[in-house]
């Protein structure tokens, strides 16, 4: 996937919901691409994969199963974190109502998962 393949899906997503940044990270932290302002998106990339991976932790301890999405709900942001693909991952900052973004971004995390599989 080249950089303009990341830059698209991100700019679709933005352009389906009320998103204010995005990052595609792998699940180890690395930061594949950033449509962020105002943050250090290697910092954001690799604690949003510490999210998704400690939530995963948890749900196994519990046999909950995988956890579909992680959503931290800040006063005036929220941060949602959903697997995409079996190796990656995708992160936005939205300050919208939680379900009004939550397909787009599903959708989109499936997009840049199929996307990778497709790299190998």
């Amino acid at each position: 996937m080249k950089k303009d393949d990341y830059k698209r899906l991100l700019g679709d997503l933005e352009a389906e919901a009320d998103i204010e940044g995005s990052c595609i990270v792998s699940r180890d932290g690395m930061l594949i691409h950033s449509k962020t302002k105002d943050i250090h998106p290697e910092t954001f990339a690799a604690m949003s994969a510490t999210l998704l991976s400690s939530a995963e932790v948890a749900m196994d301890e519990i046999k909950g199963g995988v956890p579909k999405k992680v959503v931290v709900d800040g006063k005036n942001k929220k941060i949602i974190v959903v697997g995409a693909g079996p190796n990656a991952l995708l992160a936005v900052i939205t300050s919208a109502n939680k379900s009004d973004v939550y397909d787009v971004i599903e959708k989109s995390a499936k997009k840049i998962g199929d996307f990778l599989s497709e790299k190998k």
